[in-house]
Protein backbone atom coordinates (compact mmCIF):
# COMPACT_ATOMS: atom_id res chain seq x y z
CA UNK A 1 0.00 0.00 0.00
CA UNK A 2 1.67 3.08 -1.00
CA UNK A 3 1.75 6.75 0.53
CA UNK A 4 -1.02 8.15 -1.06
CA UNK A 5 -3.39 5.30 0.33
CA UNK A 6 -2.06 6.13 3.77
CA UNK A 7 -2.78 9.30 3.52
CA UNK A 8 -6.23 9.18 3.06
CA UNK A 9 -7.14 6.54 5.95
CA UNK A 10 -5.37 9.33 7.80
CA UNK A 11 -7.25 11.94 6.66
CA UNK A 12 -10.47 10.06 7.07
CA UNK A 13 -9.56 9.15 10.70
CA UNK A 14 -8.76 12.94 11.28
CA UNK A 15 -12.31 14.36 9.83
CA UNK A 16 -14.02 11.69 12.04
CA UNK A 17 -12.45 13.20 15.01
CA UNK A 18 -13.14 16.90 14.28
CA UNK A 19 -16.41 15.99 13.79
CA UNK A 20 -17.12 13.94 16.77
CA UNK A 21 -15.48 16.71 18.65
CA UNK A 22 -17.26 19.67 17.60
CA UNK A 23 -20.52 17.51 17.92
CA UNK A 24 -19.61 16.89 21.74
CA UNK A 25 -18.69 20.98 21.93
CA UNK A 26 -22.38 21.78 20.75
CA UNK A 27 -24.23 19.07 22.15
CA UNK A 28 -22.41 19.99 25.88
CA UNK A 29 -23.29 23.75 25.24
CA UNK A 30 -26.85 23.14 24.56
CA UNK A 31 -27.51 20.39 27.55
CA UNK A 32 -25.59 21.86 30.35
CA UNK A 33 -27.97 23.37 32.92
CA UNK A 34 -28.62 26.91 33.59
CA UNK A 35 -28.72 28.50 37.45
CA UNK A 36 -31.23 30.31 38.11
CA UNK A 37 -31.23 34.20 39.28
CA UNK A 38 -32.24 33.00 42.79
CA UNK A 39 -32.89 30.07 44.77
CA UNK A 40 -36.69 28.15 45.15
CA UNK A 41 -39.12 29.62 43.14
CA UNK A 42 -41.82 32.34 44.14
CA UNK A 43 -45.51 31.19 45.19
CA UNK A 44 -47.88 33.16 44.96
CA UNK A 45 -50.26 33.29 48.02
CA UNK A 46 -53.91 35.24 46.98
CA UNK A 47 -54.77 37.44 50.24
CA UNK A 48 -58.26 38.14 50.75
CA UNK A 49 -59.21 42.28 51.44
CA UNK A 50 -62.69 41.02 52.30
CA UNK A 51 -65.83 39.41 52.28
CA UNK A 52 -69.10 40.25 50.74
CA UNK A 53 -70.44 40.90 54.38
CA UNK A 54 -67.65 43.95 55.06
CA UNK A 55 -63.62 43.87 55.91
CA UNK A 56 -61.84 41.13 57.62
CA UNK A 57 -61.21 41.51 61.11
CA UNK A 58 -57.91 41.99 62.24
CA UNK A 59 -56.09 39.47 63.34
CA UNK A 60 -55.96 38.48 67.64
CA UNK A 61 -52.43 36.84 68.26
CA UNK A 62 -53.03 33.14 69.08
CA UNK A 63 -53.10 31.79 72.57
CA UNK A 64 -50.85 29.09 71.71
CA UNK A 65 -51.16 27.30 74.94
CA UNK A 66 -54.72 27.14 73.60
CA UNK A 67 -54.62 26.40 70.09
CA UNK A 68 -51.61 23.74 70.15
CA UNK A 69 -53.37 20.81 71.59
CA UNK A 70 -56.56 21.15 69.39
CA UNK A 71 -54.68 21.83 66.11
CA UNK A 72 -55.16 19.69 62.89
CA UNK A 73 -51.55 18.01 62.72
CA UNK A 74 -52.66 15.70 59.80
CA UNK A 75 -53.78 19.23 57.97
CA UNK A 76 -50.20 20.64 59.02
CA UNK A 77 -48.50 17.67 57.67
CA UNK A 78 -50.33 18.21 54.22
CA UNK A 79 -49.39 22.19 53.96
CA UNK A 80 -45.33 21.11 54.87
CA UNK A 81 -45.30 19.44 51.56
CA UNK A 82 -45.45 22.49 49.63
CA UNK A 83 -41.84 23.16 51.29
CA UNK A 84 -40.69 19.87 50.11
CA UNK A 85 -39.11 21.27 47.34
CA UNK A 86 -36.42 23.44 49.02
CA UNK A 87 -36.14 21.62 52.50
CA UNK A 88 -35.49 18.28 53.96
CA UNK A 89 -37.47 17.59 57.19
CA UNK A 90 -36.10 14.46 58.70
CA UNK A 91 -33.37 14.04 61.19
CA UNK A 92 -29.95 14.54 60.23
CA UNK A 93 -31.42 15.33 56.15
CA UNK A 94 -28.83 17.60 54.16
CA UNK A 95 -29.57 21.01 53.50
CA UNK A 96 -31.11 21.87 49.96
CA UNK A 97 -31.96 25.21 48.67
CA UNK A 98 -33.24 26.37 52.34
CA UNK A 99 -32.03 24.95 55.20
CA UNK A 100 -33.17 21.18 57.40
CA UNK A 101 -36.03 21.81 59.63
CA UNK A 102 -35.79 18.67 61.83
CA UNK A 103 -36.11 20.07 65.48
CA UNK A 104 -36.59 23.93 63.88
CA UNK A 105 -39.38 24.60 66.47
CA UNK A 106 -37.84 25.75 69.57
CA UNK A 107 -34.42 25.94 67.66
CA UNK A 108 -31.78 28.72 66.77
CA UNK A 109 -32.34 30.97 63.90
CA UNK A 110 -29.15 29.95 62.37
CA UNK A 111 -29.77 25.97 63.57
CA UNK A 112 -28.82 24.11 60.69
CA UNK A 113 -24.78 23.95 60.50
CA UNK A 114 -23.21 24.21 56.42
CA UNK A 115 -26.09 26.02 55.68
CA UNK A 116 -25.19 29.48 54.01
CA UNK A 117 -27.81 31.78 55.45
CA UNK A 118 -28.96 35.00 54.45
CA UNK A 119 -26.66 38.17 56.89
CA UNK A 120 -29.86 39.23 58.41
CA UNK A 121 -30.60 35.48 59.52
CA UNK A 122 -26.81 35.02 60.67
CA UNK A 123 -27.46 37.99 62.65
CA UNK A 124 -30.39 36.96 64.62
CA UNK A 125 -28.56 32.92 64.94
CA UNK A 126 -28.67 33.12 68.33
CA UNK A 127 -32.54 33.58 68.82
CA UNK A 128 -34.97 31.02 69.24
CA UNK A 129 -37.77 30.56 66.73
CA UNK A 130 -40.45 30.32 69.16
CA UNK A 131 -44.14 29.95 68.31
CA UNK A 132 -44.69 33.98 68.01
CA UNK A 133 -41.34 33.97 65.94
CA UNK A 134 -42.26 31.14 63.67
CA UNK A 135 -45.83 32.32 63.28
CA UNK A 136 -44.86 35.96 61.87
CA UNK A 137 -41.98 34.53 59.37
CA UNK A 138 -44.33 32.16 58.03
CA UNK A 139 -47.47 34.63 57.56
CA UNK A 140 -44.85 36.56 55.89
CA UNK A 141 -41.09 36.29 55.79
CA UNK A 142 -39.55 39.54 53.72
CA UNK A 143 -41.81 41.41 56.42
CA UNK A 144 -40.66 39.03 59.38
CA UNK A 145 -37.05 38.91 58.02
CA UNK A 146 -36.31 41.50 55.70
CA UNK A 147 -33.13 40.74 53.14
CA UNK A 148 -33.92 37.21 54.27
CA UNK A 149 -33.33 34.71 50.46
CA UNK A 150 -36.49 33.01 51.21
CA UNK A 151 -38.68 33.40 48.35
CA UNK A 152 -41.72 31.78 49.92
CA UNK A 153 -44.56 34.00 49.73
CA UNK A 154 -46.46 32.45 53.27
CA UNK A 155 -49.41 31.82 54.43
CA UNK A 156 -51.97 34.24 54.79
CA UNK A 157 -54.86 31.96 56.75
CA UNK A 158 -53.65 31.84 60.39
CA UNK A 159 -55.31 28.65 61.05
CA UNK A 160 -52.65 27.01 58.03
CA UNK A 161 -49.93 28.16 59.79
CA UNK A 162 -50.61 27.30 63.08
CA UNK A 163 -51.30 23.31 61.75
CA UNK A 164 -48.06 23.34 60.66
CA UNK A 165 -46.34 24.92 63.74
CA UNK A 166 -48.15 21.98 65.76
CA UNK A 167 -46.60 19.37 62.91
CA UNK A 168 -43.42 20.66 62.74
CA UNK A 169 -43.40 21.26 66.54
CA UNK A 170 -43.53 16.97 65.94
CA UNK A 171 -40.64 16.79 63.91
CA UNK A 172 -38.00 16.78 67.02
CA UNK A 173 -36.36 14.33 69.75
CA UNK A 174 -37.59 16.07 72.64
CA UNK A 175 -40.53 18.47 71.14
CA UNK A 176 -40.68 22.26 71.77
CA UNK A 177 -42.85 22.41 75.09
CA UNK A 178 -46.31 24.25 75.12
CA UNK A 179 -46.83 27.06 77.32
CA UNK A 180 -49.89 26.76 79.78
CA UNK A 181 -53.10 28.06 78.39
CA UNK A 182 -53.82 31.77 79.15
CA UNK A 183 -56.77 33.45 77.01
CA UNK A 184 -56.76 36.34 78.50
CA UNK A 185 -53.92 36.97 77.13
CA UNK A 186 -55.35 37.65 73.06
CA UNK A 187 -56.18 40.71 72.26
CA UNK A 188 -59.41 41.65 71.96
CA UNK A 189 -61.40 44.47 70.59
CA UNK A 190 -62.14 47.25 72.96
CA UNK A 191 -65.75 47.49 73.79
CA UNK A 192 -66.70 51.12 73.54
CA UNK A 193 -66.95 53.16 76.76
CA UNK A 194 -70.44 54.15 78.18
CA UNK A 195 -71.02 57.64 77.27
CA UNK A 196 -67.62 58.08 74.79
CA UNK A 197 -68.56 59.24 71.44
CA UNK A 198 -69.37 56.77 68.89
CA UNK A 199 -66.66 55.73 66.77
CA UNK A 200 -65.85 58.08 64.02
CA UNK A 201 -67.03 61.06 65.80
CA UNK A 202 -65.01 63.60 68.07
CA UNK A 203 -67.17 64.29 71.08
CA UNK A 204 -67.39 67.62 70.39
CA UNK A 205 -70.60 69.95 70.09
CA UNK A 206 -70.92 70.97 66.50
CA UNK A 207 -70.32 75.30 66.24
CA UNK A 208 -73.82 77.07 66.42
CA UNK A 209 -75.22 73.98 68.00
CA UNK A 210 -75.78 73.77 72.07
CA UNK A 211 -75.77 70.45 73.15
CA UNK A 212 -78.56 69.98 76.53
CA UNK A 213 -77.23 68.33 79.82
CA UNK A 214 -78.41 65.34 80.24
CA UNK A 215 -82.12 64.35 81.93
CA UNK A 216 -82.31 64.16 85.60
CA UNK A 217 -78.61 66.61 86.47
CA UNK A 218 -79.17 69.53 88.42
CA UNK A 219 -78.45 71.91 85.37
CA UNK A 220 -80.69 70.24 83.96
CA UNK A 221 -84.00 72.50 82.41
CA UNK A 222 -87.23 71.19 84.07
CA UNK A 223 -89.06 70.41 81.10
CA UNK A 224 -93.14 71.31 81.25
CA UNK A 225 -95.45 68.95 81.41
CA UNK A 226 -97.75 69.38 78.53
CA UNK A 227 -101.22 70.72 80.05
CA UNK A 228 -104.43 68.38 79.83
CA UNK A 229 -106.82 69.58 76.95
CA UNK A 230 -110.18 68.89 77.67
CA UNK A 231 -112.22 68.27 73.96
CA UNK A 232 -114.14 71.60 73.09
CA UNK A 233 -117.61 71.53 73.60
CA UNK A 234 -119.97 73.07 71.16
CA UNK A 235 -121.42 76.15 72.11
CA UNK A 236 -125.30 76.90 73.08
CA UNK A 237 -127.06 78.62 70.35
CA UNK A 238 -127.71 81.93 70.75
CA UNK A 239 -131.34 83.12 72.62
CA UNK A 240 -133.56 85.40 70.07
CA UNK A 241 -133.41 88.83 71.97
CA UNK A 242 -136.59 90.11 73.85
CA UNK A 243 -138.53 92.96 72.24
CA UNK A 244 -138.71 96.40 73.74
CA UNK A 245 -140.64 97.53 75.96
CA UNK A 246 -143.00 99.99 74.40
CA UNK A 247 -142.22 103.99 75.60
CA UNK A 248 -144.99 105.34 77.50
CA UNK A 249 -146.06 108.85 76.38
CA UNK A 250 -146.14 111.09 78.73
CA UNK A 251 -149.97 112.87 80.43
CA UNK A 252 -150.52 116.36 78.79
CA UNK A 253 -150.06 119.03 81.93
CA UNK A 254 -153.21 119.78 84.10
CA UNK A 255 -154.58 123.46 85.04
CA UNK A 256 -154.62 122.79 88.43
CA UNK A 257 -158.09 122.46 89.03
Amino acid sequence: MDSFEWNKIFGAVLGTVLVVVTLYIVIDGMMTPHKAEKPGMDIAVVEEHGTPEGPIVAEVAPDWGTVLPAADIAAGENTHKRCLQCHDFSDGGPNKIGPNLWNVVGGKHAHAAGFAYSAPLQAMADKTWGYDELDAFLKSPKTAVPGTKMSFAGLSKQTDRINLIAYLRTLSGSPYAIPAPNPAAAATPAAPVEGAPAEGTTGETPAGELQAPPPGSPTAPATPAPAATAPATPAAPAAPAAPAAPTPTPAPAGNGH
